[in-house]
């Protein structure tokens, strides 16, 4: 007999539900190398090509795209920095190279009222140089040469374009430096208006994911910026060090 009041049905117990977590496209950069190396399938067998990887997460994923498109495709990393103007630092007064090549925009230095004698600007240049030859120097192949990269197809691969300044910064100088015949730049993720912004400098972007917003790495690699054993055995094969972290700054 149900009591005065009582509903004659029994109230289910209500539980909070917690918001289910995004599955991250990517295993790891492994995988993601993987993926991104079909994209770029018509560079496959050609002796013009060169894969040149710009962060330690890209040398992960260069090195998968290069043995994946053949197994003479040279694979080289190659580190470069922004200079930031010392009023505005967003605004790029150029960029120096792990090889210890400086690129200076002189129409971003003139508009400035920059010299490229400055005190300020050699200070800046000269501080940027000594930790980017120390990270250059980690990677157990030399630099690319002009010789190696005049008139090639240079595909720039990183494993994550959520800022660009690597990316834009890296092809810039690169076709300052080197004269390529074509630039691509190849990630596994590109925020979708960096995509456009890069397409102004190169031949072509190519990527798996265009997302309109990056946020953190852990969308798109399960691991985050932790290096796991599949990456792990790669990069020790490319570098003296490593760490148990890839610095995606």
């Amino acid at each position: 007999m149900v009591g005065v009041g009582a509903s004659p049905h029994p109230v289910p117990e209500t539980t909070t539900q917690q918001p289910r977590r995004r599955q991250a496209p990517f295993v790891d950069r492994v995988q993601a190398g993987h993926q991104l190396a079909r994209n770029l399938s018509e560079y496959a067998g050609r002796d013009d090509v060169v894969i040149v990887s710009v962060s330690r997460g890209g040398a992960v994923v260069g090195s998968i795209v290069a043995s994946t498109l053949g197994p003479h495709t040279p694979h080289m990393y190659y580190k470069v920095q922004a200079i930031p103007c010392p009023r505005m630092p967003r605004l790029s007064l150029g960029s120096v190279a792990g090889d210890g090549s400086v690129r200076i925009d002189t129409m971003v230095a003139e508009s400035m009222n920059i010299s490229s004698t400055d005190p300020h600007l050699l200070r800046q240049v000269s501080i940027i140089d000594k930790r980017l030859r120390r990270d250059q120097r980690a990677f157990l192949r030399l630099p690319p040469t002009p010789r190696e990269m005049h008139d090639r197809v240079v595909i720039v691969v990183d494993d994550v374009v959520e800022a660009g300044d690597t990316m834009r910064e890296a092809v810039m100088h690169l076709r300052h430096s080197f004269r390529p015949r074509r630039v691509v730049a190849a990630a596994p993720v590109c925020l979708a208006d960096l995509r456009k912004q890069l397409q102004r400098h190169v031949d072509a972007v190519v990527d798996i994911v265009s997302p309109l917003y990056v946020g953190s790495v852990s969308q798109w690699y399960a691991s985050g910026d932790i290096v796991v054993p599949s990456e792990q055995q790669l990069l020790e094969r490319m570098f003296v060090r490593t760490s148990g972290r890839f610095d995606n700054s």
